[in-house]
């Protein structure tokens, strides 16, 4: 656990800077005047004369010498005010060490959501694939969080370590054998309570795993709210959380409990030790009443910390994997990285649409080639379709000329310039892009035209749902201002369908890719649809990937893809679509 506390102020370092040490030197300060405060009874109860044989001590005499330099007599007034000083400031800088605490692990937990974030979208869309979206949401907001919470336990150790070690301090130069004795219980019951802290760390693992577990779970039922209802499945669903949320639950308890465990331990044990000091203390090693009194009040407000300590550790020891969780998880996103836009040579800025060449392009994915020796070219301009059975590779060619899949052969230019020498975020800014499923946030429909292209003017907005035939969005009440819902459950198939073809065809595109934008249209609106595109056709190279005949009829060209290759096909020949 040491190391690991360690590699965690290591972390905050790097991330905080100078906030850092100073938030360690008010914690020091902080146990300093604590432990000052305390020292001033010894000297006060000499003053007040209410116990006999104190006074001839080093602390007594050492705040008579204080006093005495800023030229008060040694009375219980004066040492009393002297106490209140000191616990004044000390309120004053406990408040300034919570204030930095607490925004050093607030900052602390942001900056590892957004890192992880930041890495997801910088990566390669294959890192997608191959993970579940439950895992990838779990390391960058239910980690960070328990992340937090090891900084603020790791904060706590360091305060209870420094206010112990100052503690003891002082009350050496009182009694150092009685500290010696108490020292040494002290150290008795942290090693009997190693086991349960060595449980909690496991424990902390177990429950990185069960988290992402359930999270993963519960994004896929919900999205799959309206299958679950229609297949009157309702109780499979709460089935299946259920088995993950019973365990979450019995990791939870298992650490709760032990950490009431070790608190028992401590509480009851150090009133034990307490007792024993107030007779042991004047009777056998004949210390001072008043030293003992002293020691005890000191003991008292100790063992709380000690407590605390031991419970910190206990409950650090279930949060400290989520560093290695988080960490793993930048480190792989980082790993297949898109290279940055500032290496690759920059695509032209003009409007002139795209050239698009395949030169025996092939992909293989998992071991199985679903591309073989693709070799065509799209003239600028062109309107080109591709179409062929269902899984041939049609999705799979058009993500290749995205950059969104690595190719295993072959080469993919764009005017004459090999796709993988430009700039993978130029490139797809100059792309107007319609997938199978179109995105819609949960935000207005102007928040989602302007995804893309924020700054867009009101009549580029007006002319591209236009073009999409989507002028229903104008007689909506509120218009532009109207909230779609999640992933745009408040309107129907079609229209979320035409407002996603109207982003993709904001701000003049030099490439428009559709794959089947017409699939969820009626007749009518397919018609305004095909005829928008028919018009576009010069302007802005299109790709369509598509079965609809309407599409098909305007198309310049059409490709079929069947059995991983290719074909230049007639337009008469198509019969079954």
């Amino acid at each position: 656990m040491t190391r690991s506390l360690f590699r965690l102020f290591k972390d905050v370092h790097r991330i905080s800077g100078w906030r850092l040490p100073l938030l360690v030197g008010l914690t020091f300060l902080n146990a300093l005047f604590d432990g000052a405060t305390v020292a001033v009874l010894l000297p006060l109860l000499k003053a007040v004369g209410g116990v006999v044989g104190t006074g001839e001590d080093r602390l007594s005499q050492g705040m008579t010498a204080v006093l005495s330099f800023f030229g008060f007599a040694t009375t219980a007034i004066s040492i009393a005010a002297f106490g209140l000083c000191l616990i004044a400031i000390g309120a004053i800088i406990f408040l300034a060490q919570a204030h930095l605490s607490a925004k050093l692990q607030t900052d602390y937990v942001a900056h590892w959501q957004r890192t992880l974030f930041q890495s997801y979208f910088r990566a390669e869309f294959g890192f997608f694939r191959t993970r579940r979206a439950g895992d990838l949401i779990a390391a960058a907001i239910t980690e960070p969080i328990r992340l937090g919470g090891a900084f603020y336990q790791a904060n706590l150790i360091l305060s209870s370590v420094l206010f112990i070690g100052v503690q003891i301090l002082v009350a050496l130069v009182i009694a150092p054998l009685v500290v010696a004795l108490l020292f040494g219980a002290g150290v008795f019951l942290f090693i009997v309570s190693v086991g349960l802290v060595r449980r909690g760390l496991l424990i902390g693992e177990e429950m990185t795993i069960v988290n992402a577990d359930l999270q993963s779970d519960a994004n896929e039922l919900v999205l799959g709210a309206k299958f679950v209802k229609a297949t009157a499945t309702e109780a499979r669903a709460v089935e299946r959380l259920s088995k993950t949320i019973f365990r979450l639950r019995d990791l939870t308890f298992a650490n709760a409990f032990d950490v009431q465990i070790v608190r028992a331990l401590f509480e009851y044990a150090s009133a034990l030790v307490v007792i024993a000091l107030l007779v042991v203390g004047p009777l056998v090693f004949a210390v001072d009443v008043g030293a003992v009194i002293v020691i005890v009040a000191m003991f008292v407000r100790l063992f709380p910390k000690v407590t605390g300590l031991r419970q910190c550790q206990q409950s650090i020891s279930l949060v400290l994997p989520a560093f290695d969780a988080v960490s793993a998880m930048v480190n792989e996103a980082r790993r297949v990285a898109e290279p940055l836009a500032g290496h690759r040579e920059a695509i032209h800025k003009s409007m002139i649409p795209v050239g698009v060449s395949f030169d025996r392009l092939a992909v293989d994915i998992e071991g199985r080639a679903v591309l073989r020796d693709i070799s065509f070219s799209i003239e600028p301009g062109e309107f080109l379709v591709l179409t062929g059975p269902t899984g041939a590779g049609k999705t799979t060619l058009v993500d290749c000329l995205l950059g969104l899949r690595r190719l295993t052969g072959g080469k993919i230019k764009i005017d004459d310039q090999p796709l993988e020498t430009l700039s993978m975020q130029e490139w797809r800014n100059s792309i107007g892009y319609l997938g199978q499923d179109p995105l819609l946030f949960h935000a207005s429909i102007k928040d989602n035209l302007e995804w893309v292209r924020p700054q867009s003017e009101p009549g580029e907005i007006s002319q591209a749902l236009d073009r999409a035939a989507a002028t229903f969005v104008e007689r909506l009440p509120q218009s532009l201002e109207t909230i779609v819902g999640d992933a745009g459950s408040r309107l129907s198939g079609g229209e979320r369908q035409r407002i996603a073809l109207a982003r993709a065809l904001l701000g003049a595109p030099r490439l428009l890719v559709l794959d089947e934008a017409t699939s969820a249209l009626d007749a009518a609106t397919e018609a305004g649809v095909v005829e928008t595109i028919s018009r576009l056709k010069g302007q802005m190279t299109i790709i369509a990937i598509t079965h609809r005949p309407a599409l098909l009829s305007v198309a310049d060209r059409v490709v079929e893809i069947k059995n991983g290759h290719a074909t230049i096909i007639d337009h008469g020949t198509l019969t079954t679509l």
